[in-house]
């Protein structure tokens, strides 16, 4: 039975044990929102971590979230290997320019060490600065990129698209080296404080590569950092699909904890997946939560709730990052209906 009162890592496990817990867990992936919300730019995040954790601690002490998060998506790994990141005043970073022009500039890459190149430190500090402000009873998250994803920001996403191709040798190869690079700086989050570990892969759908490429160059490279990762002490995996991913959730499903959905019908994905996975999601992002109205949002966060709730193997949340611009009024109403439905024998 569950108790009346569950710490919030205590309700995460509970779901990704497929025990019961006393209420559905509330995760946001909230960086950018959670930012503005406390009146500070993207670009002070990169500059005091002081500042980015006190963001987190505000979105939990006011909506009740069962998570905090670093500053997802930061391709940290991908500048420290050579990649250019520019970081906008008040918007998220991206890689402006890769490193790998030729197949000969692959002998240029190196090994890198979480704890001493780029902008990988200051990444790490800043979770464990945000395990020590919430401590044991809640779960940190944390980024960390995927082989093939890091392998397209270093080469451009067309070009590797290309040499898969041109090319799978030189593709496979420069895979070995961000998989052990990518590996290291999800290790290190690991032990830095992280208990779970976030992966998004949007250049690996259904628009992007084919299910037969995907099986060769994307699948099997993740599955070994992600075990890895889960060796060094990962408690949950949670994979965020970007667009449509119909014909791999299978696979996906395989080496991961949560499934962070995108474009499905709930009800139906949870209804397949949710024996092999925690379901989470997925209240429209930009359609409902940025540009839709409190009414709006209260009657989604309603619908997923009763389509994927039953299960007992499910996390409300939007199907990708809450909008910097968002309403607090709509998280609020997000955070009010969880309230209203409590629990999952509702």
């Amino acid at each position: 039975m569950a108790r009346s009162q569950m710490t919030s890592m205590e309700r995460v496990m509970a779901v990704c044990r497929h025990e019961k817990p006393d209420r559905v867990p509330f995760i946001l992936a909230s960086r950018a929102f959670g930012l503005k919300y406390a009146g500070a730019r993207y670009e002070q995040a990169y500059q005091d971590p002081a500042l980015y954790v006190r963001s987190q601690l505000r979105l939990v002490e006011d909506f009740q979230l069962d998570s905090v998060w670093d500053i997802w998506c930061t391709p940290a790994v991908d500048e420290a290997m050579g990649a250019t990141m520019e970081i906008p005043e008040d918007n998220p970073p991206w890689i402006a320019a890769p490193c790998l022009d030729t197949y000969d500039d692959i002998n240029k890459l190196r090994d890198v060490d979480p704890w001493k190149d780029g902008r990988m430190p200051y990444m790490l500090d800043l979770v464990a600065k945000l395990k020590k402000a919430v401590g044991p009873e809640m779960p940190v998250t944390a980024w960390a990129s995927p082989p093939f994803r890091t392998a397209c920001m270093i080469r451009g996403n067309t070009q590797l698209y290309m040499d898969i191709f041109d090319n799978p040798k030189f593709v496979k190869d420069l895979l070995e080296i961000t998989t052990k690079n990518c590996t290291a700086y999800g290790n290190a989050l690991v032990e830095a404080g992280a208990d779970i570990i976030a992966i998004s892969n949007p250049v690996a759908n259904m628009d992007c590569i084919s299910l037969e490429h995907f099986k060769e160059f994307a699948h099997p490279y993740s599955k070994r950092m992600f075990a890895a990762m889960k060796n060094a002490g990962a408690k949950a995996i949670n994979f965020h699909t970007c667009g449509r991913w119909d014909d791999r959730y299978d696979l996906c499903a395989e080496n991961v904890d949560i499934i962070h959905c995108d474009r499905v019908n709930l009800g139906e994905f949870t209804a397949k997946y949710s024996d092999r996975v925690v379901v989470m999601g997925n209240v429209k992002s930009v359609a409902t939560m940025l540009q839709g109205s409190e009414a709006q949002v209260s009657d989604e966060s309603r619908a997923c709730l009763e389509a994927a709730a039953p299960s007992g193997r499910y996390i409300l949340s939007a199907d990708c990052e809450v909008p910097r611009d968002s309403s607090p009024a709509n998280v609020r109403a997000m955070a009010n209906v969880l309230k209203q439905y409590n629990h999952y024998s509702h």
